[in-house]
């Protein structure tokens, strides 16, 4: 790019001119076959639901007797029967269904706690379960009157994960308490739709069944989801979603955000990561999110989509849609899966903010792109992330690079060819510079993929797949308010004398005090030696143990500008050992406030309310009142986090907020007000 977004000491978002953006317009494809509808109305979302029910492990018995059993098509299930996985069981539990006369269903599933992967799947009988008596979406719709198959039938086969990696039954229920018998075979028509995932029904196609489980005539799949949508909005008027469609008005794309989402971004949007990794699993979810990394280091989600066409001008119209919901106001960074399409779009939309590509998205794709060279040369792999992570310069990732490539005879690969040739866009000293709130000690921040398993989201329809993952993700907000008041009303061990740490004890989370409680005892590991003495003085900086890896810290006295070579506080906002290893030496006691970057502080939510740009939204054009809206929005929900927290201060924020309404309606009813709309 000709011109980069550089994060200074300090940080702070790109503040848009009133002519910049208008976050209620509808936002047009740049392609012909594409079309979009855009609503938007503003209000503070719904309270915080229920938490997400949390995977526990189902582990079997120590005296239950393992079975040494054939899956053979004439068996019937019994406990101990092993399989290699849970595919396998799920085939063998339909066949033996499918030979007695009954449907099978998947349901619960259950994560480890130590690796969210899943230890634990469970199917029942098609008629387990009660019918819901009624509808809880929408209680005003029409039901067709017809008999549920619901019979809460007990017929079930559960698999747990053993330590050998093969799952064994642990459960199984035969007995059914509906009649038995052979059920008809689908027709071709019904097999072939019954095959595709829910997800793939709002493909556009220009035949009937398409248009019936689309957008088009008869509604179906993606309608649904479209009817709870304008319910949440109806309930929430800062819910937002936007829907791109084709020429054949059928759903191509579909995006939408919360107010919560929008109120995240603006505390933590400074670093920007487009997900899509749920596209991974088996499911095959087409669910791509913008997400980033509040205070505490937790994920956090500013707005998600499902992604049916992945064309560049899908792309360009998603990034257009959600930059101007988030009010124009673009991050410092921006993080993709290595797509051209995605590329040139990000390109296109954000052409001042650093681009780059998802180094653990390479590293996934080298899986399935290097397998022969993994199982050929075991040493490989290691020798690959350790040149790509351990590189301290440009200089020394290439003369890596090389010998690699060179000692494995690797140098005509066309995957590794293509890698580097792109460097820039993926190996991470190439961009230390820039602010990315990346930091690399544990815990790694999760992707999607990791959050639908550890919060065991399964996909059965759009809409459940929504209600589920807005469910979990209230657990999320939910463990953020927690981890706020926890850092409130305690206080960590401190390790040292220094003034240094005692200041960032008072000033950040937890989390990152941790990190830079760590950098700062490691600190007294290493060796300084002064080069260049002045108003700007260089330090040589070497481990102990490891001398030949050396980092230079350069001080400006006059205006206590510290640098150091690794840019570990450029690129992560924390201050690295060897900075803290020079402090003493040049006087620095206390940290400069240039150096606190307020995104990791216990503070980075609790900006009073903005009037700086009131000024720029005065006149009485649509464009000014959904600006207003929106920041009315913003701040409102931010009041309701703060007055939420115990019962004696929601007493009082219900007073200060009746009050506020009161001077707003007297104010509406005064001699001025038809003036100053």
């Amino acid at each position: 790019m000709d011109s980069m977004t550089t994060l200074g000491p300090t940080l702070g978002f790109e503040i848009p001119h009133e002519s910049d953006v208008d976050p209620l317009m509808p936002i047009h494809s740049q392609e012909s076959h594409l079309e979009t509808e855009s609503l938007l109305v503003s209000a503070p979302p719904e309270s915080l639901v229920e938490e997400q029910e949390k995977g526990m492990g189902v582990a079997m018995d120590s005296d239950t007797q393992i079975a040494s059993v054939s899956t053979g098509d004439h068996q019937e299930p019994v406990l101990g029967m092993e399989f290699d996985s849970p595919e396998e069981s799920r085939a063998f539990y339909s066949a033996y269904a499918a030979r007695i006369g009954f449907g099978v269903r998947n349901s619960k599933s259950f994560t480890s706690r130590v690796d969210d992967t899943v230890i634990m799947r469970r199917f029942v009988c098609s008629r387990q379960g009660r019918p819901s008596k009624k509808d809880p979406f929408d209680l005003s719709k029409k039901r067709r009157n017809r008999v549920s198959s619901r019979e809460g039938c007990k017929a079930m086969l559960q698999v747990n994960r053993r330590e050998n990696g093969k799952w064994a039954v642990s459960r199984c229920v035969l007995e059914h308490c509906h009649p038995l018998g052979i059920a008809p075979k689908a027709s071709p028509s019904l097999q072939k739709k019954l095959a595709k995932k829910p997800w793939e029904l709002i493909m556009n196609s220009a035949n009937v069944e398409s248009q019936q489980n689309g957008l088009g005539a008869g509604g179906g799949v993606a309608q649904s989801l479209l009817e709870y949508f304008k319910k949440m909005q109806a309930d929430n008027p800062a819910f937002f979603y936007s829907v791109q469609v084709d020429r054949n008005n059928c759903v191509a794309n579909l995006f939408w955000a919360d107010a919560r989402a929008r109120m995240a971004y603006s505390y933590f949007g400074d670093a920007v990561v487009f997900d899509m990794t749920c596209k991974r699993n088996k499911r095959v979810v087409p669910l791509a999110a913008f997400t980033g990394v509040n205070h505490h280091r937790q994920l956090i989600v500013f707005g998600c989509a499902f992604m049916t066409d992945e064309s560049e001008a899908s792309f360009t119209w998603l990034f257009e849609t959600w930059l101007a919901l988030m009010s124009g106001r673009r991050p410092v960074s921006f993080v993709t899966a290595n797509n051209e399409a995605m590329a040139a779009a990000s390109f296109k939309v954000f052409p001042t903010v650093r681009h780059r590509f998802c180094k653990r998205d390479i590293f996934h794709k080298c899986k399935e792109k290097l397998a022969t060279v993994y199982s050929a040369n075991p040493s490989f792999k290691g020798e690959f992330k350790k040149c790509v992570n351990e590189s301290e310069s440009i200089e020394e990732f290439e003369s890596g690079w090389k010998l690699l490539v060179g000692k494995h005879n690797l140098d005509l690969n066309g995957w590794l060819r293509a890698l580097y040739a792109i460097r820039e866009k993926w190996v991470p000293v190439y961009f230390r510079n820039i602010f990315f709130a990346e930091i690399s000690a544990p815990p790694k921040i999760e992707t999607m993929h990791k959050f639908f398993l550890r919060h065991s989201i399964t996909t059965t329809t759009l809409r459940d797949l929504v209600t589920q993952f807005d469910k979990a993700m209230a657990g999320q907000y939910e463990g953020e308010v927690q981890a706020d008041i926890a850092g409130s009303h305690t206080r960590p061990v401190l390790k040292t004398p220094s003034p240094l740490e005692k200041q960032a004890s008072d000033i950040y989370t937890r989390a990152i005090f941790d990190l830079f409680q760590e950098e700062l005892v490691e600190s007294s590991g290493f060796l300084m030696d002064k080069i260049e003495d002045g108003v700007i003085s260089k330090f040589r900086v070497a481990r102990i143990q490891d001398s030949s890896r050396i980092y230079l810290v350069t001080y400006n006295s006059s205006d206590k500008k510290i640098f150091c070579s690794c840019c570990m506080f450029e690129y992560s906002g924390i201050l690295c050992q060897h900075i803290f290893r020079v402090s003493l030496a040049v006087g620095l006691v206390t940290l400069p406030e240039e150096y606190i970057l307020r995104r990791w502080t216990k503070n980075a939510k609790s900006n009073i309310l903005s009037y700086e740009h009131c000024a720029m939204v005065q006149s009485n054009c649509r464009k000014a009142l959904s600006w207003r809206c929106n920041d009315l929005c913003r701040d409102a929900i931010r009041f309701a986090e703060e007055g939420a927290t115990s019962a004696a201060i929601y007493k009082v924020a219900k007073g200060a907020l009746q009050k506020a309404f009161s001077e707003v309606f007297a104010a509406k009813k005064g001699p001025f007000f038809n003036g100053a709309r």
